[in-house]
This record gives structure tokens, C-alpha cells and sequence, in this order.
């Protein structure tokens, strides 16, 4: 295969687009959010984990290469048809949150709760988890959720009178909490190797205590900072920041979500918005007319692990026929019950 180190990224980026016209609509190029800007130009889509999974699922193409980490190709090839293949160009492309919960310590965190209390609680996964987690989530009757919808799908089982199983963002799950009134005591935090505290009986979310990295180094003191500095800014961050920071916000919504807010601000609006650095200079870029300013610089590692580069070269290995290196392939059993957290999730956000 031709070297292609040596090449300038303009020459990498064109040999892209060739390649991509040459393949007839065969191949979808899915990228995520916080993906370097020459990425996102290059992409046929681009979106949030669960709406890249869907649209790319719903695409005539016959290959998905997913430009993000890998749960996010798992998600699309979940909900992938048969013949499709979905391919992700560098595998340690990972998500230390997703790392936090295992299938064997969310077992044992369900049991000690039916032990506990008497009651089995119902796993509420995000999306952000690997499929494994999915599919033991949908295996018991649960739901996967996304940081839009958290709120709607927690209300749902909270209202039947069940116990949840949040898993793995803490954050997520505790602003999520909240925002529909529960207090402390509502709320136990159970560790990463499934123990829950004896003093939980009464709690009504079991928070796994995972995190995001990215977002858990914002700060009460940033947001302080950048209200003194612009005192008639509207501040917006990603639900997976600590409490007291989306407490001092103006609103806690999902990238996809602050895309929509930023979108839809007038002219000459003041927009703090915290979360992965690459968004918010695309949202600085595609908004001249406002003043957008991040809460700090924080960038994720592992998205970075997508490059142009080893983009071009899965598309090579595709053209010549030996891409099943970077083939993202979910066992058939964990992929039906994956799928079933997944359409419990759209039966309640959509109320089918």
C-alpha cells in the first residue's frame, strides 16, 4: 500500500474526496462532534454517538467508517443492517467513562440492590458505554439513554415506581436527578466494582460512579471567571460536568443540543459554552456574528486518535479489498439485546 505519511494533510483530504466519489455512495463517512475540523469537512455526516448510530443504520451505504471512538462504532454496527459493515480507523480509539463499567460489576451492583432492598432495579445506561453494557442493560428489561433525553426516560421508570440503575456517568445521571426534583438522599453512589452502600435502602437512583475526564475538569471558579469577564453571557455545558457547574450555567445540554442553542441565538449574542474544545471552534467559526467563548480548553485524546491519515487508509484497504482489520463486529446475541435497551429507549422518549 502507498505510503502515505509524507503526504501534505491538503494531498491526504483530496485523496479522500477522490476515493469517496469513486466509491458511488457505497461508503458513508460518519463523524462525531469533537473530530478536528478537515474531518468534519470531509464527512457525509456529522452528529452526536446516537444520532450518527441511526442515520448511518438508515443510509443506503454498505460501509459506515465511524470518525470517533469506538462506542460509538459499535452503536452504528448494533443498529447496522446485515449488509452493512462498519469500519473504525483505529481501534485504541477508546473512552476511558465507557472503561469504569464492566457487564460482571453491573451484575454484581444489581444484585446487591435486589439484596439491599428487596427490589430490582432497572439498568439505565448511556449511550456513552460498550455494547456488552447495552445489550446486559436490555437483557434485563432496561433502557439506554442519551444526555437529551436522560430526563424523560428517568421519569418514566421513577413514575412506575421502579429503582434505577444508572450507569456509567455519575454526572449525568445526578443533573438528571435534579432536574426532576430529588434530593441527596434520593440518590447512592455505587462503586466501580458494583458495592452499593448499606445506607441506600431507601435511595431511588443508584449512580455508577463513572465519569467523563473531558468534562470533569471544569470548574465552579471557570464559570465565575467568565461571568466576571462577560457579565451578560448565557452560559451552556454538557450535563456530564459536576453539579455545582451546571448549577452556575444558564443551561446543561448535549453537543448536539448546544449546537441547536447556539443556532438558533440571535445575532450578537455572548454564548460560554463548556464542553470539548474542537466543537466549540467550529461553533466560533460558523458563528462570526456572535461572541462565543469556551469555559476552558480541554480537548479529548481519544477522539484525536482519528486522523486523515488513517482515514485515507482504511479507505485504501476497503478499495483493495482487505479492510476486515477495521471491521467494528458485535457478538449476535448482545447485538438483539442491545437492541431491545435501544427501542425501549425510543418507545418511551417517543411514547410508541
Amino acid at each position: 500500500m502507498e505510503n502515505i505519511n509524507k503526504k501534505t494533510n491538503a494531498e491526504v483530504l483530496d485523496q479522500i474526496l477522490q476515493l469517496k466519489k469513486s466509491f458511488a455512495g457505497r461508503v458513508l463517512i460518519a463523524a462525531h462532534h469533537y473530530q478536528q475540523e478537515s474531518i468534519v469537512n470531509i464527512a457525509d455526516v456529522v452528529g452526536d454517538s446516537y444520532r450518527l448510530a441511526v442515520i448511518a443504520s438508515q443510509s443506503d451505504a454498505e460501509v459506515i467508517l465511524m470518525c470517533g471512538v469506538r462506542f460509538m462504532a459499535e452503536s452504528a454496527a448494533i443498529l447496522a443492517r446485515p449488509d452493512q459493515k462498519v469500519l473504525l480507523p483505529d481501534f485504541s480509539a477508546g473512552c476511558p467513562m465507557a472503561d469504569m463499567t464492566t457487564r460482571a460489576s453491573a451484575e454484581k451492583a444489581l444484585a446487591s440492590i435486589k439484596a439491599l432492598t428487596g427490589e430490582n432495579a432497572v439498568p439505565l445506561t448511556y449511550m456513552n458505554s460498550w455494547a456488552d453494557l447495552k445489550a446486559f442493560t436490555g437483557s434485563k428489561g432496561g433502557s439506554i439513554c442519551t444526555s437529551g433525553n436522560a430526563k424523560k426516560i428517568m421519569s418514566h421508570y421513577l413514575s412506575a415506581g421502579r429503582k434505577i440503575l444508572f450507569m456509567p456517568d455519575k454526572n449525568l445521571g445526578i443533573n438528571t436527578a435534579r432536574s426532576l426534583g430529588l434530593t441527596e438522599n434520593d440518590m447512592c453512589l455505587v462503586s466501580q466494582d458494583g458495592l452499593v452502600p448499606a445506607d441506600c435502602k431507601n435511595a431511588r437512583v443508584f449512580l455508577w460512579d463513572g465519569y467523563c475526564p473531558v468534562h470533569l475538569e471544569f470548574t465552579p471558579d471557570q464559570v465565575l471567571d467568565l461571568r466576571a469577564k462577560y457579565p451578560d453571557i448565557t452560559l451552556m455545558v454538557h450535563p456530564e460536568c459536576v453539579e455545582e457547574v451546571v448549577g452556575l450555567s444558564n443551561s446543561a445540554a448535549s453537543t448536539e443540543g448546544m449546537a441547536n442553542e447556539i443556532a438558533r441565538s440571535p445575532s450578537g449574542s455572548v454564548l460560554g459554552v463548556g464542553t470539548e474544545y474542537r466543537f466549540i471552534e467550529r461553533m466560533i467559526r460558523g458563528n462570526p456574528d456572535k461572541t462565543i467563548v469556551p469555559l476552558e480548553k480541554f480537548y479529548c485524546s481519544d477522539m484525536d486518535r482519528i486522523t486523515p491519515e488513517n482515514i485515507l487508509t482504511v479507505l485504501k484497504a476497503y478499495k483493495e479489498g482487505c479492510a476486515d482489520s477495521y471491521c467494528v463486529s458485535v457478538k449476535e446475541q448482545d447485538q438483539n439485546d442491545a437492541r431491545k435497551a435501544l427501542s425501549a429507549m425510543i418507545a418511551i422518549t417517543e411514547g410508541v
